[in-house]
């Protein structure tokens, strides 16, 4: 029973060696194969996509025939990968002349003209300063270089990185808002480059927000409050116009304080005073006008003594008439 047992298991065990050593001879055909089998897949999608190009684009601009177009776009195909072919096609043979320019950048071109098509041509790869920015901030750059055709540009080498991820995750109209905005005062701005930070972060509704307060945004102290915090802004918890409010008539405060010569206002003030006290004095005949002027001068008057008082008696004049019965 135990040498059945045996006999079995070993059975077993070469049985497992013959089908692992199947396996790997398998694995070793198919892998001497693969080489000879890509290069006949990748023949024929570039025959296809010169068939292709040939027929969108008529034969005056292939100057070469369907199998010299076909061999060329499977020489560049295997130098700057299988989005070669969707460039071609997408471009056409002007699509060659682009990527040698590109020369060490060439497989970036290709991408370019893959992903966006003849716009790729046009406002990235054809404008030097254009693919100069793609280069440096890379496929998100041509991305909104196409989607934002003559305004990303500008705003791009004026804002770098935080223009590209602006621009990105805005509409088209909000993106000329923000290339409109940041020509005038806001581009002005130490602070411009966080602003695009917060459109980038919030998108549509930074930019709408900022569009409608460009003005007050301007201002240094309202920028810094909505940079600071600027979610309470976003929600209309927080009001521009109170920031304005404050940072109007503060200043205008202190300008007063610091421009007002405070001994001249004492000065006339304890003159109108002293001025309506006397005329006061005067009308209720407190003193005689010439006493008012003379304690308006600063000169005690002098008065006259009054007349002695006589008694009958004594022989003098009497005082009054009735003192004369």
């Amino acid at each position: 029973m135990k040498s059945l047992i045996r006999s079995i298991l070993q059975i077993r065990r070469k049985n497992m060696k013959i089908g692992l050593m199947t396996c790997c001879l398998s694995m070793t055909v198919l892998t001497a194969a693969t080489p000879a089998v890509r290069a006949d897949l990748e023949s024929k999608a570039a025959q296809e996509a010169a068939e292709y190009v040939m027929q969108r684009f008529g034969r005056q601009a292939v100057k070469e025939g369907v199998g010299s177009l076909a061999a060329k776009i499977e020489s560049y195909a295997a130098r700057y990968g299988d989005e070669t072919l969707l460039a071609v096609r997408r471009v056409g043979p002007e699509a060659f002349a682009l990527v040698d320019a590109a020369g060490v950048d060439g497989a970036k071109a290709v991408r370019v003209l893959a992903r966006h098509g003849e716009e790729g041509a046009t406002w990235v790869l054809k404008r030097p300063k254009a693919m100069s920015q793609m280069l440096r901030y890379g496929d998100e750059a041509a991305d909104v270089l196409v989607k934002h055709p003559g305004i990303a540009e500008p705003l791009v080498e004026r804002g770098g990185a935080a223009a590209v991820k602006a621009l990105d995750v805005v509409t088209t109209q909000d993106g000329r808002r923000v290339a409109m905005m940041f020509e005038g005062d806001l581009g002005k701005v130490a602070r411009s480059g966080e602003l695009l930070e917060v459109i980038a972060k919030y998108g549509n509704r930074a930019a709408e927000f900022v569009w409608e307060h460009k003005a007050a945004l301007a201002t240094g102290t309202v920028l810094v409050a909505f940079l600071a915090d600027p979610e309470p802004f976003l929600n209309g918890a927080a009001k521009i116009t109170g920031i304005v409010g404050e940072t109007t008539a503060k200043p205008l405060a202190e300008g007063i304080a610091r421009g007002t010569n405070w001994t001249v206002i004492l000065l006339v003030v304890f003159g109108l005073v002293t001025a309506s006290a006397l005329c006061l004095v005067a009308k209720y005949g407190l003193f005689s006008v010439a006493a008012a002027k003379a304690v308006s001068s600063g000169i005690t008057p002098k008065t006259k003594p009054d007349p002695p008082r006589t008694n009958p008696g004594d022989g003098g004049t009497p005082s009054s008439p009735s003192e004369r019965i």
